[in-house]
């Protein structure tokens, strides 16, 4: 009886590697060029987190203005890959919803304001750099300010992202703090912290 079972589990285990596609001499088989998934033979390929036509929930900041005070407001919205950072700049440039603005929340950041090409990230010193159109400047004093830290509280959610540099149709822009005043370099949420969401 014992010799039945162990030659039954025999077959069967046969039978499941021989499904799998392992072929019997165990020796690896050259596949045709025109055969090869083209996704395979992208040198530079881009790690996804989602499946094709799935989406996932990421957070970006809107404002809310009571009296004199303003401060930031953690929301959530879809995009295709949560890892990619111009998909959540993207997402924070959509118009504000009608229920957000149930809530009171609004946008410094103007309308027609374009991402130009990809974010880059520097990995060593944490910075990602944002290239906007020049419509981003339809805005100035508290309003431009309150727009760039929109930007870099909603960029530094991903992670390896501590500050941002900004470019406006290609060249190096000084970003105002939540004051008004023009930072050099990169800056962080450090420079819009009156702002924080409460």
């Amino acid at each position: 009886m014992r010799r039945v079972r162990c030659t039954a589990a025999l077959v069967a285990l046969l039978v499941a590697v021989g499904g799998c596609g392992v072929t019997a001499d165990g020796e690896p088989e050259l596949i045709a060029g025109d055969e090869v998934p083209a996704e395979l033979l992208d040198p530079n390929p881009t790690p996804s987190t989602t499946r094709p036509g799935a989406t996932a929930a990421v957070t970006v900041y809107l404002l809310q203005r009571t009296g004199s005070t303003t401060q930031l407001v953690p929301v959530t919205r879809e995009v295709e890959d949560p890892v990619r950072p111009g998909e959540r700049v993207e997402a924070l440039l959509q118009p504000t919803s009608e229920s957000e603005k149930g809530r009171g929340l609004t946008s410094s950041i103007p309308s027609d304001t374009v991402l130009l090409g990809a974010p880059q990230l520097d990995p060593g010193r944490q910075e990602l750099t944002l290239d906007f159109s020049e419509e981003l400047f339809a805005v100035e004093g508290t309003e431009l300010s309150q727009a760039f830290a929109q930007i870099v509280w909603t960029v530094t959610e991903l992670e390896g992202v501590r500050r941002v540099r900004f470019l406006v149709e290609g060249e190096p822009q000084r970003a105002p703090d939540a004051d008004g005043v023009e930072q050099d370099g990169a800056v962080s949420t450090a420079d819009y912290w009156s702002l924080r969401p409460r």
